[in-house]
């Protein structure tokens, strides 16, 4: 049995995922970008700002040095510092410790005419890369590295966007949590951001998102993949509250090939909902047959206020032979938005192999800091 306690700065200060109870279906409103998981707009930095502990009303930086740096308005941006402390030991074992850091900054340049500009740089002494596998290696990353570069257009009036460049691709529960089944065993980590062109066409109850993508560049040679999917989502009781969607993914490269199916939801109810999604996965790698991937990922989650949610965790994956895998995984969490520029996050998580039998039980404390302009 291993014990892992972990404290941290995280890497990002995530927005809650709970914004469905409040009836808003996609991350439009919110976040510059309509994919989501990045800068957030004056209307959503307000929100930022009122859910939080502190509360009160945003009030943007209107001195000269603002104004300069903001390029009069059309640039917005913040920087992020991050720390990470990992302890871990094992029965007859002495603690380990890894010390990780990580320096980030995020710009949305808006360039006129409907067009706009964003990056995202990183740098970081120790890299955090998802589980190197058999059949899908780990990215190497440099300590320093440009993790995502769009032109986005988005035409006067129109609930359409274009964006072409680096990034990560689409996804339709977006899940922080770099160990959850759903990210680490479907490509989701740090340094997967391909190259890709992509679509977000939108309305008040459905969202299109199809995609093209090719290499990122980090790739292990023979596993740089090219591809294209779609996600489709739609509100079913026209409430903004009860979004379902499918997406599907292709990706072929020269050792393997995969092919993906999920179904997704995202349910709010006034202060509770639920956030869930399955994805089926069939892939090919090498002269090795053909083999089946399951992940299941289910969120309720609870707030007992504005600025405190708690959620349940439960996950689940099952891969074929020869790669034969059987993990469950259950986690409690409480998160706390002290401030717009802080949220903490505590939690608990036991994992346990089917195959094997062995329990793996980790606790998370979890400091995110950001700035705001």
């Amino acid at each position: 049995m291993r014990v892992v306690l972990l404290g941290l700065f995280a890497m990002q200060a995530l927005a809650l995922p709970t914004m469905i109870r409040l009836g808003y279906p996609n991350c439009v409103s919110c976040h510059i970008s309509p994919q989501g998981g990045g800068l957030l707009n004056v209307y959503g930095r307000g929100i930022d700002q009122a859910q939080s502990l502190a509360g009160g009303e945003y009030k943007p930086s209107d001195n000269e040095i603002a104004r300069l740096l903001s390029w009069q308005g059309r640039i917005t941006q913040d920087v992020r510092m991050v720390g990470q402390e990992v302890l871990s030991t094992s029965p007859g074992q002495p603690v380990v410790g890894v010390s990780r850091s990580r320096f980030m900054y995020r710009n949305a340049t808006e360039l006129g005419g409907g067009f706009r500009f964003s990056a995202l740089i990183m740098g970081e002494n120790i890299g955090a890369p998802r589980p190197s596998r058999a059949y899908d290696h780990a990215l190497i990353p440099g300590t320093a590295m440009i993790v995502s570069a769009l032109l986005q257009y988005r035409p006067a009036k129109k609930n359409l966007e274009f964006a072409v460049g680096r990034d990560a691709l689409p996804t339709g529960v977006y899940v922080p949590d770099l160990g959850s089944y759903i990210r680490s065993r479907n490509r989701g980590g740090y340094y997967d951001n391909p190259t890709q062109i992509k679509m977000f066409w939108w309305g008040k109850r459905y969202q299109i998102t199809p995609f093209v993508f090719g290499p990122g560049g980090h790739e292990a040679v023979g596993e740089r993949e090219t591809g294209g999917g779609t996600l489709a989502e739609f509100d079913l009781l026209g409430k903004q509250r009860t979004v379902i969607g499918a997406t599907v993914l292709r990706a072929s490269a020269a050792k393997g090939e995969r092919r993906l199916m999920g179904a997704y939801t995202r349910l709010g109810f006034g202060k509770w909902g639920v956030l869930a999604e399955h994805d089926i996965t069939d892939r090919t790698f090498g002269s090795t047959p053909s083999f089946r991937q399951q992940a299941t990922y289910v969120q309720p989650f609870w707030a007992l206020r504005e600025w405190l949610v708690g959620s349940l965790v439960g996950e689940r994956l099952t891969i074929d032979r020869p790669y034969r895998e059987s993990l469950t995984a259950g986690k409690v969490e409480l998160a706390m938005r002290l401030r717009s520029q802080m949220t903490v996050t505590v939690g608990f998580r036991m994992q346990r192999n089917m195959l094997t039998g062995g329990w793996s039980p980790a606790a998370t404390l979890q400091l995110a800091l950001k700035t705001v302009n």
